[in-house]
């Protein structure tokens, strides 16, 4: 038996097992029929958006400086040379 007949082989039975699970689900009369007065949970939240101005957040932190965004890789290293960030788990890549 060849690789290509082994292949054509169990592409087929993993075929017609899949199609008979449809088939099943498909005509089985088992399952009851969905009514209008089904029991069916949603949950639903009103909530209203704030537009927050910068100058609020700024009053509120003390600081003018609103978010420092991220640092480029020559910055990272010359962090971590300066051991200015606490590793708490290695680095796997």
């Amino acid at each position: 038996m060849s690789w290509i007949k082994f292949t054509l082989w169990l592409s087929g039975i993993y075929f017609t097992y899949y199609a008979a699970l449809i088939f099943w689900d498909f005509f089985r009369d088992g399952r009851p029929p969905a009514t209008e007065g089904s029991h069916e949970l949603s949950f639903t939240e009103h909530i209203e958006p704030v537009r927050a101005a910068p100058e609020a957040t700024a009053e509120i932190y003390g600081s003018s400086v609103i978010s420092s965004g991220g640092v480029s890789l020559k910055q990272l290293f010359n962090l971590a040379r300066e051991e200015a960030i606490e590793f708490t788990r290695p680095v796997s890549f």
